[in-house]
């Protein structure tokens, strides 16, 4: 898997997902927005979407901190993921496993809480396993 560093915004709230195991993964995308002036002069904007998977409880964390609209920078993996559809056509989706999440402070501010000491034995690994 390749590395990426980026931020952008969230396009939904994340979601926390609980497994038989007690692991669990939280949910959300991302978009990236980008403005330039070509060689004409005349201002592009583009926009792209990525789907991001956080484990473990960095995923919690992720969940009860942030919210659809808040600007992220997150360090993490490219892995592409192909789908059949049920039409039989095939699709590819770019997503994100999360290493490091946080909010950017360019437009906003925030205060930060640790988790409680015992939480420190967590791992962040995510399973490999697929689910």
């Amino acid at each position: 898997m390749q590395q990426w560093c980026g931020w952008g915004n969230l396009t939904k709230d994340p979601e926390l997902r609980y497994f038989e195991n007690d692991s669990c993964v939280c949910n959300t995308g991302l978009a990236i927005n980008k403005v330039w002036t070509d060689n004409k002069g005349q201002k592009q904007e583009s926009v792209e979407f990525l789907d991001l998977s956080i484990w473990g409880k960095m995923g919690e964390n992720v969940a009860e901190s942030l919210k659809k609209g808040d600007r992220v920078m997150i360090v993490g993996q490219i892995k592409i993921r192909r789908v059949e559809q049920d039409d039989g056509s095939k699709r590819q989706f770019a997503e994100i496993n999360v290493k490091e999440i946080g909010p950017t402070l360019r437009w906003a501010t925030t205060t930060q809480m640790r988790n409680p000491k015992e939480d420190s034995k967590t791992t962040y690994e995510q399973p490999e396993e697929r689910f």
